[in-house]
C-alpha cells in the first residue's frame, strides 16, 4: 500500500512539472497559471481518500467564496469506471451551490495537450479538485484575454462558456437572495 505521503509528494511534484510549467498547447502559458501561487499562498490542501463521499463532505463544508482549493486523491477509483466517475462529477456540479469538481480518472483518455509524467508511486488514483466556481471563472475570464484558449477544442470551450453561464445564473440567483436577506434584516432592526 503506497504511503498517503508519497502521494503527496507525487501531486506536489506533478503541479510543478506539468501544471505550473509553460506550454506551447496552452499559448507558452502553463496548464494552470494560477497553481503556483496557490501553493505559495498556501490555498491547496491535500487529501488521501479511499471513500469518495469524503469529497462531498468537502464540498458541501467549504465556503463557495473561499480561494482554498482541495485536492482528493481517491485510491479506490476502481469503484467506478472512468464514465461513471465523470458522471459523478457533472452530476455534482447540476447542483454544485457555488462549488466546482474537476476529476481526472485513470483510465480516462489521455490529455494530448500536457507531457507525459513520471510519477513517484506506483498505485493509481483518481483525482479530484474542489473549489470556487466564482475562482474559477474569474480565473478563466482572465485567461481569456490571453493566448491559453487558442488551441482547446470547440468542445472544450463549450464546457468553459457553460460553467460560466452556470456561474453567471448562480451568482445573479444569490446576489437577489442576499439583498432580499439584508433588506429584511434591516426592515427587523
Amino acid at each position: 500500500m503506497t504511503d498517503p505521503k508519497d502521494i503527496a509528494d507525487e501531486i506536489f511534484k506533478w503541479s510543478n512539472e506539468i501544471v505550473e510549467t509553460p506550454l506551447e498547447a496552452f499559448g507558452g502559458l502553463p496548464a494552470c497559471p494560477f497553481a503556483r501561487a496557490a501553493w505559495a499562498q498556501n490555498n491547496v490542501m491535500l487529501h488521501v481518500i479511499y471513500d469518495i463521499d469524503v469529497v462531498l463532505d468537502i464540498k458541501n463544508s467549504i465556503d463557495p467564496f473561499s480561494p482554498m482549493i482541495h485536492v482528493c486523491a481517491w485510491l479506490d477509483y476502481d469503484e467506478l469506471t472512468a464514465d461513471e466517475f465523470q458522471k459523478c462529477i457533472d452530476h455534482q456540479n447540476e447542483n454544485h451551490f457555488g462549488v466546482w469538481l474537476m476529476g481526472f480518472h485513470p483510465d480516462s483518455e489521455e490529455n494530448t495537450m500536457t507531457p507525459e509524467f513520471d510519477g513517484l508511486v506506483e498505485d493509481d488514483y483518481a483525482l479530484i479538485l474542489v473549489q470556487s466556481l466564482e475562482h474559477l471563472v474569474e480565473a478563466s475570464d482572465k485567461l481569456r484575454r490571453t493566448s491559453y484558449y487558442d488551441a482547446f477544442s470547440p468542445e472544450d470551450m463549450s464546457y468553459i462558456n457553460h460553467r460560466q453561464e452556470i456561474y453567471y445564473a448562480w451568482n445573479e440567483k444569490i446576489g437577489s437572495q442576499k439583498a432580499f436577506f439584508y433588506q429584511e434584516e434591516e426592515t427587523v432592526n
